[in-house]
């Protein structure tokens, strides 16, 4: 049986994507670092596969697909179908790492049991945004404020996987919160991705469940406060290393 928690999900929102809590997880992969260094470790042959798979991605929806929808005014069904199997190989992989599954990804492109993932190939693709080059640069740029979302949540799901860690280290127990934080965070970048590539032409939904919302608040704001930190630090290194070599000059 497939978990949502908290507030059921508006129906509108683009793509249905449902995950099931996981239950009796395994702590050995709680141990800090170690786990984590373990689990990366074994996911290298689905990193090569996954660097294969959005390479011959990217050549057909950036060089071919465009002109498809273009001239057709319909999205090109092998590019549907490498985008779908890119997603489910990257969500396997995405739900496996923080330990929203212990089950090992595998070298297929069918979502397992664990999750559900449904993206239907568009039925009438806006022309506008598919002329090369300057369809995805529109794109792109409206995608901006998404782009800040999403990146503070990625923080913030990286801090919420380090807190559940201990959780299930010593409890045994996947926390809701942070579960849904981080299932939330992964239906938020795959309609970031979706939108990208044309497989959808309605903005991404901005929406995560807030049930626990206090905890999810505080992550939230955590998530936030290291976005901007890294983001001071790098304009910081910036500069310092422009005015050495200004003053190596």
């Amino acid at each position: 049986m497939t978990h949502t928690f908290g507030m059921a999900m508006p129906s509108d929102i683009y793509p249905v994507f449902t995950v099931k809590h996981i239950q009796n997880p395994n702590r050995l992969y709680a141990i800090p670092l170690l786990g984590a260094l373990f689990k990366f470790i074994i996911l290298i042959p689905q990193f090569i596969m996954i660097l294969f798979v959005v390479i011959v991605f990217l050549l057909v929806a950036l060089l071919i697909n465009p002109f498809v929808v273009l001239f057709t005014g319909k999205y090109w069904s092998v590019t549907h179908s490498l985008a779908v199997a890119y997603v489910t190989l990257l969500t396997k992989v995405m739900l496996y790492l923080p330990g929203l599954t212990d089950k090992y990804p595998g070298f297929n492109f069918q979502a397992n049991e664990d999750f559900t993932l449904d993206i239907p190939c568009p039925t009438a693709p806006n022309r506008l945004f598919a002329i090369p080059f300057f369809g995805g640069l529109a794109r792109y740029i409206l995608l901006i404020p998404f782009m800040i979302f999403i990146t503070v949540l990625e923080f913030t799901s990286w801090l919420a996987m380090v807190g559940s860690s201990f959780v299930v280290l010593f409890a045994g127990k996947y926390p809701e919160s942070t579960y849904e934080l981080s299932r939330d965070y992964w239906r938020i970048s795959i309609a970031y991705i979706m939108y990208l590539f044309g497989l959808s032409d309605s903005y991404p939904s901005f929406w995560i469940s807030m049930n626990h919302k206090d905890i999810k608040i505080a992550l939230i704001v955590l998530g936030a406060i290291f976005y901007i930190s890294t983001q001071l630090m790098s304009i910081g290194i910036n500069l310092f290393v422009n005015s050495l070599l200004n003053s190596i000059k």
